[in-house]
């Protein structure tokens, strides 16, 4: 256990490297709370934070803490671990359910692997043990605050384009979803037609939607399922028609062109129609304008286009099922959304942000999903993609309203059922201990993500929402090294 200080040996420590920027204010005042049982500590910390020009408040206990947390917003929080009344871990839950993006490192003097996995499992950005420098504490707590920032950000971006009806925000961290927002931000408030590709289940009318957000149009965002509408009806839906135009047409109607003026219409399921309807379709592609049926006269729209296909439109076109010259006509911008089996580092930010919201929804106590579970979700195949995964986890939720946390054997059997369930050959051992297993997994996962990253720990790091430091303590852990995979 680390010596206790008394407030007056406690001293803020300086080096070369640091104390040019020790010795500077914080460049906006934050508010910091400060938890430890120790008064030297809370001093220790409390002056060294005031220093930097942080705003700090300390408290002997995590119950007098989480009470002016519920009262005032705050921009971080440093707890210690063992404190009497609720501990760091128990402190640490209660600010993430106030808030899901509180920024908390724990203080301990009994640092464990197990203290740092259930940590950061539970959202602390960090740990640091006893006793430590005060530089150190600085460079996480600085650290912490651009990550809150830099995911804020990144979610603002995702909510602008998720839009209101959508059955969540788009969540990925992966390199291909990382893609679809790098096009997404890329086309900004261009007009140009848009095709979406991707198996059913994979969000691609969410994309939709983020093309429309993002492009700043006025008008509304009509989402049209191609497969629901009658051949026969299909011109007259999108086109509108005029009285008597055909038989039981006794009054006029605006179609959901006329509809999408100004705005976006959003074909989905584009391959499901009628050859026929297909080159009326192109006809008004190409000439942006359309005559309602029974009408001579033509009307100019003003109108995005944006189509959607679970298909592949070209083995379509070559047995001849769709217009060559509508593909043409559609493919403009080109957008693929792969399937969630692809972007398995997916799953688990999912899964947190299904969690949260469908909790909250159902009015369930359910606040995080064990590590063995998380592992069998990751390995699921996910045949019916993000919207399979939203609906097992609103089933887990609301099937076990009254549990904090969903173990592995909560689910359902399709994905972990070891009574019946025979694994797949694979590097992770059938015999020993969970602790084995979890050390193969996690050592193919680091090993994975620094192939796809060239061998950059830095960005590596970024990727898996880590420090740095706490990167290469856990690969030298594992006896990974990254210059394998280097060059």
């Amino acid at each position: 256990m680390a010596a206790k200080l008394e407030p007056s040996e406690v001293v803020v420590p300086a080096t070369p490297d640091t104390s040019r920027r020790m010795s500077e204010p914080a460049t906006k005042s934050l508010r910091v709370l400060v938890a430890d049982d120790e008064e030297s500590m809370r001093f220790f910390v409390d002056r060294g934070l005031r220093r930097r020009g942080y705003e700090v408040e300390a408290f002997e206990n995590g119950t007098a803490l989480l009470e002016r947390a519920r009262s005032a917003p705050f921009d971080a929080a440093v707890v210690d671990l063992k404190m009497p009344g609720p501990s760091g871990i128990d402190v640490l839950r209660e600010l993430r359910e106030l808030d899901p993006d509180a920024t908390v490192l724990l203080m301990t003097a009994y640092g464990t692997i197990e203290t740092a996995i259930e940590a950061t499992r539970l959202g602390a950005f960090h740990y640091l043990t006893k006793p430590f420098e005060f530089a150190e504490l600085v460079a996480l707590l600085e650290r912490a605050l651009e990550h809150r920032a830099a995911v804020r950000e990144n979610r603002n971006l995702r909510s602008l384009a998720s839009g209101r009806d959508s059955f969540g925000p788009m969540v990925g961290q992966s390199d291909a979803m990382r893609a679809v927002f790098a096009t997404l931000e890329t086309l900004g408030s261009a007009t140009s037609t848009v095709l979406i590709t991707g198996e059913s289940g994979t969000g691609k009318e969410l994309v939709a939607k983020a093309l429309h957000v993002t492009s700043g149009r006025s008008g509304e965002f009509i989402a049209v399922n191609c497969a629901g509408i009658p051949e026969t009806l299909f011109e007259s839906e999108l086109f509108g028609h005029e009285p008597g135009a055909f038989t039981g047409a006794v009054k006029g109607r605006g179609g959901l062109v006329a509809r999408a003026e100004a705005g976006t219409l959003f074909l989905d399921e584009i391959g499901e129609i009628s050859l026929a309807n297909q080159k009326s379709l192109e006809r008004f592609l190409q000439e942006r304008e359309y005559a309602p049926l029974g009408s001579e006269s033509l009307v100019k729209a003003n109108v995005r286009i944006v189509a959607a296909t679970n298909r592949d439109l070209a083995v379509e076109v070559a047995e001849g099922r769709f217009r060559q010259e509508l593909l043409f006509r559609l493919d403009v911008v080109p957008i693929h959304v792969p399937p969630l089996r692809e972007r398995p580092e997916d799953v688990a930010p999912l899964v947190a942000h299904f969690v949260r919201s469908l909790a909250k929804r159902h009015e369930s106590l359910v606040r995080s999903v064990s590590i063995e579970a998380m592992l069998a979700l990751t390995r699921y195949e996910w045949p019916g993609n993000v919207r399979e995964l939203q609906n097992v986890v609103e089933r887990l939720v609301v099937l076990h309203r009254d549990e904090r946390e969903i173990d592995v054997d909560a689910l359902p059997a399709e994905i972990f059922d070891p009574d019946t369930t025979s694994p797949e050959p694979s590097d992770i051992p059938i015999e020993g201990s969970f602790s084995q297993a979890l050390a193969t997994f996690e050592r193919e996962w680091f090993e994975h993500l620094l192939e796809s990253t060239g061998g950059s720990v830095a960005e590596a790091a970024r990727r898996a929402g880590l420090s740095r430091g706490h990167l290469h303590r856990k690969l030298r852990q594992l006896d990974v090294d990254p210059a394998k995979y280097r060059g």
